[in-house]
Order: C-alpha cells, then structure tokens, then sequence
C-alpha cells in the first residue's frame, strides 16, 4: 500500500493497481464538477477523480471493470470523508450504466500492446481498443449540456480521435497536455453540438 496526495486528497494506492501518474494529474487538475451535479468517473481506479468531482459538491457514480479497484475507491472516499455522495459499480465501459451524465470523466488504457498483461494500461495493438468502444456509446450518456473529460496519448493517434468525433458530429477541443518521455497527453473536453 502506498500513499499518493493530491492538493488536500490523501488516497492509499493498493500495490495491484494504478498508481496516479501524469495522466491522473492532468485530469484531476482540470475536473470542474458543478455542484450537485452527477458525475461518472469511468475506470475509477484509487478513485482520484471522483474523490475530485466529490470535493467540488457533485454525486458520483465510480465504476470500474476490477472489483478491488471499488474497495479502493471507497475506501479513499471513507478516508477523505466524501463517501456520501459516492455510488459504486462494476461494469465493463457501459455495460452496466444506463444512467446519462452532466459529466463523465475517463483515463482509459491506452498503451499499445500486442497482448493484454496489464487491464488498467494496456489497449490493444494500436492503443485504441478501449477508446474507440467509449466514444461509440459516450454520447448517449451526457445530460443535455454535458461534457466529457478523456485523457489521450500521443501513442495511439489523436488526429484520429479528432477525425473520430467530428464524424460523430460532437464539439472537442483540447483544454490540456503535458509532455513526459515519448509522448505526448492531451485532455479533450467532448460535448453534443
């Protein structure tokens, strides 16, 4: 178990699971949830951007494929004193969320990987597999005026995400990105036109 702080969050990291990195960071550092607003933070992980939207006033709805990426997540919320607007579920992407949104916010795998070793990073040969099933059944789940957060790497090929969303005729930009190593992350805000 390791301890990972974020401004005033304290979050315990179990040894099986991610740890916060630059991607979680740059999310975490731009997440605007209003207040008693519903947000999903897909893939939760420790649980840091719920533990985020949670602290700005909104409810949240963490979910993750991985069950004891759930316990961490409620265990954190339990830590930080936030756990009472915080619901919890095990789902594959959308599987088991029919609810919509005034925020979802999402830090998929991304690295590009022959063979899947690693669930909470690895996405398939080019990088993309588990984003390109997220943005087909995104849109479905934003309320009206509603916004989606999603990290990606310069690695599996943003123009492509950009060529992707324009086709879906939602609006995008990039209201962030960092440099680290080889590649490049950027933020994109997503929402309907």
């Amino acid at each position: 178990m390791h301890k990972y702080f974020f401004k005033k969050l304290v979050l315990e990291i179990p040894e099986n699971l991610y740890f916060p990195r630059e991607d979680s960071e740059l999310m975490a550092g731009n997440i605007k949830a209003e207040k008693n607003s519903l947000v999903l933070d897909m893939g939760t992980g420790s649980g840091l951007q719920a533990l985020v939207a949670l602290s700005q006033g909104a409810g949240v709805l963490a979910s993750d494929i991985n069950g004891e990426a759930l316990e961490a997540c409620k265990k954190n919320a339990e830590l930080n004193k936030l756990e009472k607007n915080l619901s919890l579920r095990k789902s594959n992407l959308f599987e088991k969320i029919p609810e919509k949104f005034g925020l979802i916010l999402f830090n998929p795998p991304y690295v590009p990987t022959g063979k899947i070793k690693f669930p909470d990073t690895d996405a398939g040969k080019r990088g993309r597999k588990i984003i390109d099933k997220f943005l087909q059944e995104m849109p479905k789940h934003l309320q009206k005026n509603g916004k989606c957060l999603m990290i990606q790497s310069s690695l599996n090929g943003i123009k492509e995400t950009e060529k992707k969303l324009e086709k879906m005729k939602l609006k995008f930009k990039i209201i962030d990105k960092e440099k680290i190593f080889f590649e490049e992350l950027v933020l994109f805000e997503i929402a309907k036109q």
